[in-house]
């Protein structure tokens, strides 16, 4: 039970960042306007561009591991789930980087990475 508390707070601090990059497209779409055309091409242009990245590669420093994500299409920043022996789970987030740059992700000291990716923004 307390492995399924973890993952839905690892899933939940996911969810809350992609959509604090989501909710700045809202205001947009939800401007009034006059016409109908308006508010569709507003949201249209709000909306964010598609992002696709290479597979995360694995990283070992000398005070932990992490990981590194390469990502096209628009700006983002990479994010990594840990995992700590004492099986605690948390997700850090790395630098933010233009298209075709690399974000750098690192877990604490004696921490594994699970899994990682990286949000648009």
């Amino acid at each position: 039970m307390r492995f399924r508390y973890r993952v839905a707070a690892v899933s939940a601090s996911l969810a809350l960042a992609g959509g604090g990059v989501m909710s700045l497209a809202a205001p947009a779409s939800a401007s009034p306007s006059g016409s109908g055309s308006a508010s569709a091409s507003a949201a249209g242009g709000a909306a964010a561009p598609a992002l696709s990245c290479d597979a995360w590669q694995y990283e070992r420093g000398t005070k932990g591991h992490g990981a590194s994500v390469k990502c096209y299409g628009s700006s983002f920043t990479g994010y990594a789930v840990c995992h700590q022996p004492d099986g605690h789970l948390y997700v850090r987030f790395g630098n933010r980087a233009r298209s075709g740059g690399t974000s750098l992700v690192w877990c604490d000291l004696n921490a594994e990475v699970i899994d990682a990716g990286a949000i648009p923004g």
